[in-house]
């Protein structure tokens, strides 16, 4: 998605409310695509986040703990809050655009071990398909 139609979707989006969102995460020639829920909270009200150190001196909030940029990159993140319950990923893998399993593509691109699990996370504005 644009800046622009981000920037529209999450006026009509309140904060603390559950939205959907339709991501992608590339690594070479492999692709993740991920339908979830997430909300838009501030960080430091989320039950058991402990703030560590300061935050990052080249993030600067465009619109309060929703949309980030970054200096260095030049480009704009979505911060967003995962929810504990029901609400399941749905998570489809490719390679070159050929569907694969979750097993094939762990193989080529194993997962980090998390000692906690992902509370809060950003995500690059161009990898957005959808929101809400």
């Amino acid at each position: 998605m644009t800046l622009k139609e981000i920037t529209t979707k999450l006026a009509t989006i309140k904060r603390g409310r559950i939205t959907k969102v339709h991501y992608l995460t590339i690594k070479g020639d492999y692709t993740k695509e991920t339908e979830t829920c997430i909300r838009f909270v501030e960080y430091s009200h989320i039950k058991g986040v402990v703030s560590k150190g300061k935050g990052n001196p080249n993030e600067t909030h465009t619109i309060a703990n929703m949309l980030i940029y970054n200096q260095n990159t030049k480009k704009h993140y979505l911060q967003m809050a995962t929810i504990n319950g029901n609400h399941k990923a749905k998570v489809k893998y490719f390679f070159k655009g050929n569907e694969i399993t979750k097993a094939e593509y762990d193989l080529a691109n194993p997962p980090r071990p998390n000692a906690q699990p992902l509370v809060v996370f950003k995500k690059d504005i161009a990898d957005i398909i959808s929101l809400g």
